[in-house]
């Protein structure tokens, strides 16, 4: 295919709430531009995007997939990202390697939870959008409804590019309000409008609207301004390049219209992209590390290379392709790299431009573009690949934290290694989850964004991998520790065999430390009545009492020994008596000492509708929570608290029944608090009861 350089290179994602039709839209995209024989549909299976078993079968998008297509001298990249709000991971990855985002709003359904979710990310990533309000065919479609919305949000930065022509089953084509012409489409057809008159009935609705166009383009540039107050109108040009300037500085939204199903405003939605998204050479410097020093680095193919890898896609009887986007110099084939991120040597053999499941060979990639690289030897998602001889690190992708756990077991004795292998597989291609053995709570714990994005991850194991597990609550990663001061207990350990013997008397007081202090072993020994060798052993004993826990079997925490007395044998002290004595006094002083069970406290942030707050606030406060602080939002409150993280392990589900699925929160760990009494009673036998069962 030709070569294009940055300047002729545009890079977009496609985000929205699933099934408003961004996979129809690549599908659409790729057939009208002839990459494609046919167009595509995922309700029947045909789509060349979403082609995965699991996606065939729950008919959505689960991973992120590629396209590109050629349209007007222009290299068109785009990333379909799943619109599920469980798998948003992908558009973290997506933002980071495009100049600009595509956000489809349903016509009849208007804004919906899932684009509401995918427009926070791309506004967190301070990514210019244009918004293409879709399936315009559909019963209930309203335009009008859909662009009040939008105008409700963003105000007078929304900027109305088109017009439709009829809506639902009359919908037929699309009128331009910067030219002033009008399309009519043929349904599933070529998606190549056919001009027309304009209709004399849109007329008021035309020039309410083209005026309202005017305005918010005038309003981002004084010198536009100027011209409309001038001439009382803007030429097309003047248009144009005010929506492309506004779109860049992200101060301007172009509102679009289609139906991607039916192939219907494809070729003003290339346009639009063509002449209004920003180019990849247009993107600012992005800083690399070097060492501790911070470098810029500039889309230019003539720098040395540098590129991140953002998704790894793995396909059967394949093998792993590794998409990237080159951010500077060029990557070429046959030509080695380094991967900076793991210190290795790649030398990429496979270089492909990817439309779903379908792939173009490619010599190299230059500045600006993005491809995918098969078969790399050790290359993973957010790595940094690189010329050899530059030590750049690009920052990785910042995926948003796992919120939801279940303990796994696998079902069949002997299944641990092939669980962790085939695990570890599926996180490269899906850095999102996390799995992980806790020792404290004596679990295999897998974390994902939500219970259908376990599920998915659990069903890809076994459809994959060829093995199952069985799934439960996870335990809650308690604490123990003391409440007062004892002094002066004392163990002996004595053990006659009839050969050479054990002996070991030690003395400790034992102390409370302030909450996170951890441990603390002091040698407050006088003399020698302890030999010196022999003092180490005692922390070590202490320290092995203290990871396997005395009250419910947790690790303990925040306490200071000190080593005050002793004694020792001539001939039968020994390191491992002194251990046995250390563990045995330790436990003593412990029960001594006013033990109590600590429990881990999140801190919570929950975003919300503002007819929600109230409902979400006392759930909060029935959970044990505390509520410490409101965040005012465009329409939403985020409500900032402290709550025990045993109470929220279902808590995605409830906030989800609570908000119709309009919230979202995050959380991350704060500290330890004293669990209340009766419940610490009830934890405490429970554990017992378990650690009894699992020595049986």
């Amino acid at each position: 295919m030709k070569k294009y350089d940055a300047q002729s290179i545009r890079n977009l994602c496609f985000v929205s709430h699933g099934g408003v039709g961004k996979t129809s839209l690549a599908e659409a995209l790729c057939f009208t531009t002839k990459g494609f024989p046919r167009l595509g549909k995922t309700a029947n299976g045909t789509s060349t995007f979403d082609h995965r078993a699991d996606e065939k079968e729950r008919r959505m998008t689960i991973s992120m997939h590629p396209g590109f297509c050629e349209w007007k001298e222009t290299k068109i990249n785009f990333l379909d990202t799943p619109g599920f709000l469980d798998l948003a991971g992908d558009i973290h990855a997506a933002v980071r390697v495009v100049e600009s985002a595509v956000v489809l709003v349903d016509a009849a359904s208007g804004i919906q939870v899932g684009t509401e979710c995918a427009l926070r990310i791309v506004s967190g990533a301070n990514l210019p959008h244009l918004f293409l309000i879709n399936g315009l065919d559909k019963d209930g479609a309203d335009f009008e409804a859909a662009l009040s919305a939008l105008k409700e949000q963003f105000k007078t930065a929304i900027a109305p590019v088109h017009l439709p022509i009829g809506k639902g089953a009359g919908f037929k084509g699309i009128v331009d309000l910067i030219t002033l012409e009008a399309f009519e489409y043929a349904r599933e057809g070529s998606g190549i409008g056919q001009k027309i008159e304009v209709p004399a009935g849109l007329a008021d609705s035309i020039k309410t609207h083209r005026l309202a166009l005017m305005e918010s383009v005038a309003e981002t540039d004084e010198t536009l301004m100027n011209a409309y107050f001038d001439k009382g109108e803007l030429s097309v040009d003047e248009l144009r390049q005010g929506l492309a300037a506004g779109l860049a500085r992200n101060s301007l939204y172009p509102v679009l219209c289609a139906s991607a199903a039916l192939n219907m405003g494809t070729d003003l939605l290339l346009d639009a992209m063509v002449q209004f998204s920003p180019p990849a050479a247009s993107r600012k410097e992005i800083q690399a590390l070097e060492g501790q020093a911070q470098k810029p680095v500039a889309c230019s193919p003539a720098a040395p290379m540098t590129a991140l890898v953002f998704k790894t896609i793995s396909e059967e009887h394949i093998g792993e392709f590794n998409l990237v986007r080159v951010f500077s110099g060029r990557l070429a084939l046959g030509t080695e790299v380094q991967n900076n991120t793991r210190n290795i040597s790649e030398k990429p053999m496979n270089l492909y431009l990817l439309r779903g499941h379908d792939r173009t060979e490619a010599g190299e990639l230059v500045a600006g573009d993005i491809g995918a690289l098969l078969k790399l030897k050790g290359t993973h998602t957010s790595d940094t690949l690189a010329d050899r001889g530059q030590n750049l690190l690009l920052p990785p992708i910042a995926f948003p934290e796992p919120l939801v756990s279940i303990a796994i077991h696998p079902k069949t004795k002997g299944d641990e290694d092939k669980i962790g292998l085939g695990l570890a597989k599926l996180r490269e291609e899906d850095p999102s989850f996390t799995f992980k053995y806790h020792p404290d709570i004596r679990q295999e714990l897998i974390s994902a964004m939500g219970d259908v994005h376990i599920d998915m991850v659990l069903d890809n194991l076994k459809s994959r991998f060829k093995v199952e597990v069985d799934r439960t609550p996870p335990r809650i990663s308690y604490r123990e520790t003391v409440t007062r001061s004892v002094q002066y207990v004392e163990y002996a350990h004595k053990k006659q065999t009839g050969g050479a013997g054990q002996y070991a008397k030690v003395a400790i007081d034992l102390e409370p430390l302030p909450r996170g202090s951890g441990y603390e072993f002091v040698d407050k020994i006088v003399g020698g009545v302890i030999d010196q060798p022999f003092r180490p052993a005692v922390d070590k004993g202490a320290r092995a009492k203290m990871e396997t826990g005395i009250l419910a079997g947790y690790p303990i925490v925040d306490v200071r020994v000190l080593l005050v007395d002793g004694k020792t044998h001539p001939v039968d002290s020994k390191d491992i008596a002194f251990q046995i004595a250390g563990r045995e006094v330790f436990k003593l002083a412990f029960e001594k000492a006013g033990p109590i069970l600590l429990e881990p406290i999140v801190d919570l942030r929950v975003t919300v509708p503002d007819k929600n707050t109230g409902d979400v606030m006392g759930d909060l406060s029935s959970r044990r929570g505390k509520i410490s602080g409101m965040e005012p939002g465009v329409s939403y409150q985020t409500i900032v608290a402290k709550v025990p993280e045993a109470e929220i392990q279902n808590y995605s589900q409830a906030l989800r029944s609570i908000t119709q699925g309009r919230g979202f929160y995050t959380k991350s760990f704060s500290h330890y608090d004293p669990v209340p009494h009766e419940l610490a009673r009830k934890i405490i036998e429970a554990s017992k009861k378990e650690l009894k069962e699992e020595t049986e």
